[in-house]
């Protein structure tokens, strides 16, 4: 009957209408986080210059060295949490434009594992195929590096002693694991853990840092580059294995 067509074209309508309503509300949320991050960005910077202005001039007084010090860190900490926020706002929009160039992934992985600074108790590994003869893929670097740090920071929080790094390809399928011998991810967290500002359990984050928002931009990354992120148990150390799977050359 002409009515149900009438019904379901007024459904029709009223859902689009909703749909535009719903993707409007998302850019202005995304703007707004992105500007509230920018914004952030200088009273940070000012907080740090006065922060040394008074350990230039405070000498040898242990307390306010101990004060000071912990300033630092919570600066150091509140830049990176806005530059993980800048760095998911530009994901989440629509994507980057990627400039897929040819790398060696196991390079950049080596490179990663040579800047980590874990905590001292815990040493980050390079292990496999080095870079020498290793195939290249078609990535953007920055990118990639920066999904490879992320997970090796994360697993580094968490580790007990030890984080291992390895990079295959096969199949030209390009594989980037991050292992950890700490005390892993309850497999039923497995899906959740990728996505942004998941908290597993509150006794594993304050303490140990980290805001949820690195895991969402390695999947953000692999996204982009066509390919996945997972997580899994360590056969060799216990802990938690990140891998980053995806295809090593893309067609247009």
């Amino acid at each position: 009957s002409s009515s149900g067509g009438d019904a379901v074209g007024r459904l029709g309508h009223s859902f689009n209408k909703m749909a535009e309503h719903i993707q409007r509300l998302i850019s202005i949320q995304r703007e707004m986080v992105r500007a509230v991050s920018h914004e952030l960005r200088t009273p940070v910077a000012r907080i740090r210059f006065g922060a040394q202005i008074i350990e230039d001039s405070v000498f040898d007084d242990p307390f306010v060295a101990k004060q000071l010090a912990g300033m630092d860190s919570d600066i150091q900490e509140l830049d990176e949490l806005i530059d993980e926020i800048l760095t998911y706002a530009r994901l989440e929009e629509g994507g980057p434009v990627l400039d897929f160039q040819k790398i060696n992934v196991a390079e950049v992985a080596q490179q990663v594992v040579g800047e980590a600074r874990p905590p001292e108790q815990v040493s980050v590994s390079f292990e496999g195929s080095g870079p020498e003869g290793f195939p290249f893929s078609e990535a953007e670097s920055r990118y990639v590096h920066r999904a490879i740090q992320n997970l090796v920071g994360n697993a580094g929080r968490y580790a007990k002693a030890r984080v291992k790094v390895r990079c295959s390809v096969a199949d030209d399928i390009c594989r980037v694991d991050v292992e950890d011998d700490g005390p892993g991810i309850p497999e039923e967290d497995w899906d959740r853990v990728f996505s942004a500002f998941a908290r597993l359990d509150d006794s594993r984050t304050r303490a140990s840092g980290g805001y949820g928002l690195g895991l969402s931009i390695v999947r953000r990354i692999m996204y982009w580059h066509g390919g996945r992120a997972l997580v899994g148990r360590s056969d060799e150390l216990g802990g938690a294995r990140f891998s980053l799977i995806w295809p090593r050359v893309h067609a247009d």
